[in-house]
């Protein structure tokens, strides 16, 4: 007998693997949130090349175009107003990809912020990308939030353009960063307004609800931003050391240091640097920076008192220039360097800090090894 029709609007059975993948998939579930984020963090790893990059800075520009668009359509149709045909459809998954592109922004600024973050004081800003791009995972619920979506969406542009700027301009200083608020400003009260706007109603009105969270959003960034907590992006330190020697020869840079332990691979400068009589200590750095910059940075010298206070001995100004992929190299030299705690941070000219070389001075023992050269290309 020929097998029974199936029933009208009834499913064709799934064919074997089908059913043993939708099985699967229904085991683990409630793992299904990790892995795309864990997928989308290696995804934008591989895929962001550098700060400068135009097709990476082009995504994330389409990435908050689209997300200011999603939020003008999620308020109006809050408010009642009917959406276009196509919109309409699609409006249960507004707030889906809406934190699809917020993941895939925060994403990009940790690992760019990462690039430039010192693990110094800079690290609190980093922090706090991370945890915004972490807790944008358990935000879906509530992204329909005109106050939620005000922080959120504030944030990202400012924090976009605090790196975009800088690598359309060429310098890095507190006159940009403001350029880079007044734009975040603008472009979040013009999102809100078509979002919340309504005949007849003043815009100052209209917007009553989200203009105290913009407006602690930019104040909160720009109060890290004159403490020195944000990193000085699209600057960032590429390598650091202390030595002996360094000198500039035409094959690149070449260095002297006291061996270390062979365990200690990964650190070929020296730590603790062992101090004989009328020598000197040189504090090698590279620095990336995007192609047509020139910009001064310092290595602020500093030792600690007897009662273990941080004292500043030197400040060396230098200016250097981008385009280089493993970043501009510089040296500075401190004389009558004498034992105990020494670090070199690593400034720019606002005071952010690139990063920060930890030594101990130590008197040389009279069974020193011999001093080892290496070239830096």
């Amino acid at each position: 007998m020929p097998p029974d029709p199936l029933p009208q609007n009834a499913r064709p059975p799934l064919p074997e693997t089908a059913r043993a993948l939708a099985l699967w998939y229904r085991r683990h579930e409630k793992y299904s949130g990790i892995a795309l984020f864990g997928a989308g963090f290696l995804w934008d790893s591989l895929t962001l090349t550098r700060v400068d990059n135009l097709l990476d800075n082009a995504l994330l520009l389409s990435y908050l175009a689209v997300a200011g668009a999603l939020i003008v359509l999620i308020l109006r149709s809050r408010a009642g107003i009917p959406l276009p045909g196509p919109a309409a459809k699609l409006r249960p998954c507004f707030p889906w990809v809406l934190q699809f592109l917020f993941g895939g922004l925060f994403s990009s600024y940790v690992i760019f912020y990462f690039k430039s973050a010192s693990f110094t004081r800079t690290q609190i800003f980093f922090l706090i990308l991370v945890a915004l791009w972490i807790g944008n995972e358990f935000l879906h619920d509530r992204l329909e939030d005109g106050r939620l979506l005000a922080v959120l969406y504030t944030f990202c542009l400012l924090s976009f353009f605090a790196f975009f700027l800088p690598v359309i301009l060429a310098a890095v200083n507190g006159a940009i960063f403001a350029l880079a608020g007044v734009l975040s400003l603008g472009v979040s009260l013009a999102v809100f307004s078509l979002g919340l706007g309504r005949a007849g109603v003043p815009r100052r009105l209209a917007l009553r609800p989200v203009l105290p969270w913009i407006g602690l959003t930019l104040l909160a960034v720009n109060l890290l931003y004159l403490a020195s907590l944000i990193p000085p992006v699209p600057l960032a330190l590429k390598s650091a050391g202390i030595y002996h020697h360094v000198a500039r020869t035409p094959g690149g840079y070449e260095v002297m240091h006291v061996p270390g332990p062979r365990w200690r691979f990964w650190k070929k400068w020296d730590d603790p640097f062992y101090l004989a009589p009328g020598e000197s200590a040189y504090c090698y750095t590279a620095i990336f920076a995007p192609p047509k910059f020139r910009v001064p940075i310092s290595h602020v010298w500093s030792r600690t008192t007897a009662g273990g206070e941080w004292v500043q001995t030197d400040r060396i100004r230098f200016e250097i220039r981008g385009g280089r992929e493993r970043g501009f190299r510089g040296y500075t030299r401190k004389q009558g360097i004498t034992p105990g705690r020494w670090r070199v941070e690593v400034e720019t000219e606002s005071g952010q800090t690139l990063g920060r070389i930890d030594f101990t001075v130590e008197a040389s023992p009279p069974s020193r090894p011999p001093l080892q050269v290496g070239l830096i290309p």
